[in-house]
Order: structure tokens, then C-alpha cells, then sequence
């Protein structure tokens, strides 16, 4: 071969992978392994030095003065044996199989192990299965173990999906502080206020004697002024919880009070005349006003 040729380091696609599954064959066979993980009575030959490769929290046990250091068997808590299956798997074959019946389990494990591409694959696949029926609570699921990027996911769509989150039971099961944060959220996407004063209104009905008293608490959050006057009269006036109490008559005159006097609006901006993301304005898109009683 003529001309100089310069070195050059080359790298193959295939070397890693013919490790790992050369290492899972002798994890099968049991072969070369220095460690058993003990998960509900059943035993999982390993090798430390995968463990410790592929998870900071084997790192530390194996690699500190922790007692687990130097015994051929660790007892593993807080999983199960078909999880820890899983796991395993994962750490020697860098596939991981989430379902809807296991990754409830299979993300808190992988945060106890410390397994970063267990949970970053369990976070994609909720956020793939996010609907109006389970969006909220797997806000909270996300939230509890902090996966960040899940939980900011839930709550875009929870609020893209108002309408349509609020008819279902992880709503109405709410605390009254999770209501709020969700109602007063400027983010919501409605083409009217009329789903925020119903979704409110149904949540209270559900549980009326612990709910009713935080009926003038969470109807503050909600922009009565920017509601039809039709509506404000035919519908909110016509409320039962609304008659009984005089703080939340107090709302409905303010939003009364800006449908009749249009030259005070100005005077009265805040939290409740400022329009959500998408939302209509009335006052802009309709013929005369009704009269107001």
C-alpha cells in the first residue's frame, strides 16, 4: 500500500453490546458471579461490578464501608422479585419492558436503585399514555418522585385539556388547594369561563357538607366578569350555593357591576377580568348586552 496512512482510532458499534450480552449469558449460568440480590425470598446471581456500573446505589454499597460491602448476599427492600426481574434485565441488556399493569412499581424502584434509564423510560412512557382521566394523578406520581420533565408534562396537558379533566374522578377527588391551582392557573385553555365555574360548582356538590364552606374561597378564582351576561343571570343566579352566600354574591354583583358600567372596567382589572389562554372575550363578540338585574 503506497502513501502514508495516519493512525486513527476506530470504533466499532457492535463491542458493547457483545459485551453485555456475553455478561447476561454468564449471569444466566450463573457464571462468574459474585453477588445474589435476595428480593422476597428469591435469589438473583449478579456481578458486583455491573451493578456498580450501571447504578450509583450499588456503587455505593459495593464500593464504601456499608456491611453489605464484603457478603455474598444483600437482602434488597422495598421491591418486588418480578421487579427486580426487570431490572436486572435492564442492567444487562439496556432494554427495560414497561406496561401500564407494572410501571406504578417499576418507577419507584428504579429511583430507590438509582436507575436513570429505568426511570427516564418509565417518565416517556406515562407521558405517552397522559388522557384526560389519569393526567392529574399522574402529575402527583411524577411529582412525589421527582421526575420534573413528567410532572410539567401533566400539568401542560391538564390545563390544554380543561374541559375535558374536569369530568372526570381524579378531579372531583381533589383537595381544595389542588383546585385552586388549577383554576387560577392563567395557562387554561377555554373558550369560555363557563367550564371553570361548573367544574367548581360539581366539586363542591360532591362533597357539599365538608365542600360548601370553600365555595367563596374558590369562586374568587374564577373570572366571572368574563362570562356572558345571559349566563351570569340564567345560570350563576339561579345556583343555590350562590344565593346562600353573601361572599359569593359579593362576586356576582363585581361581575355584574363590569357588564353595566363598561367605563369603570378599566379601573377594575385584575386577576378576574385577565383572560386565559385561549378564552373569548363577551363583551367583544356579542350584539347588546342583556339587562342585568
Amino acid at each position: 500500500m503506497g502513501g502514508i496512512m495516519a493512525p486513527k482510532d476506530i470504533m466499532t458499534n457492535t463491542h458493547a453490546k457483545s459485551i453485555l450480552n456475553s455478561m447476561n449469558s454468564l449471569r444466566k449460568s450463573n457464571t462468574l458471579c459474585d453477588v445474589t440480590l435476595r428480593v422476597e425470598q428469591k435469589d438473583f446471581p449478579a456481578h458486583r461490578i455491573v451493578l456498580a456500573a450501571c447504578s450509583d446505589y450499588f456503587c455505593a454499597m459495593f464500593t464504601s464501608e456499608l456491611s453489605e460491602k464484603g457478603k455474598p448476599y444483600v437482602d434488597i427492600q422495598g421491591l418486588t422479585a418480578s421487579t427486580m426481574e426487570i431490572l436486572l434485565d435492564f442492567v444487562y441488556t439496556e432494554t427495560v419492558h414497561v406496561t401500564v399493569e407494572n410501571v406504578q412499581e417499576l418507577l419507584p424502584a428504579a429511583c430507590l436503585l438509582q436507575l436513570k434509564g429505568v426511570k427516564q423510560a418509565c417518565c416517556e412512557f406515562l407521558e405517552s399514555q397522559l388522557d384526560p382521566s389519569n393526567c392529574l394523578g399522574i402529575r402527583d406520581f411524577a411529582e412525589t418522585h421527582n421526575c420534573v420533565d413528567l410532572m410539567q408534562a401533566a400539568e401542560v396537558f391538564s390545563q390544554k385539556h380543561f374541559p375535558e379533566v374536569v369530568q372526570h374522578e381524579e378531579f372531583i377527588l381533589l383537595s381544595q388547594g389542588e383546585v385552586e391551582k388549577l383554576i387560577k392557573c392563567d395557562e387554561i385553555q377555554v373558550d369560555s369561563e363557563e367550564p371553570v365555574f361548573e367544574a367548581v360548582i360539581n366539586w363542591v356538590k360532591h362533597a357539599k357538607k365538608e365542600r360548601e364552606e370553600s365555595l367563596p374561597n374558590l369562586l374568587q378564582y374564577v373570572r366571572m366578569p368574563l362570562l356572558t351576561p345571559r349566563y351570569i343571570t340564567d345560570v350563576i343566579d339561579a345556583e343555590p350555593f350562590i344565593r346562600c352566600s353573601l361572599q359569593c354574591r359579593d362576586l356576582v354583583d363585581e361581575a355584574k357591576k363590569f357588564h353595566l358600567r363598561p367605563e369603570l372596567r378599566s379601573q377594575m382589572q385584575g386577576p378576574r377580568t385577565r383572560a386565559r389562554l385561549g378564552k373569548l372575550i363577551p363583551w367583544q363578540n356579542e350584539g347588546p348586552e342583556p339587562v342585568l338585574d
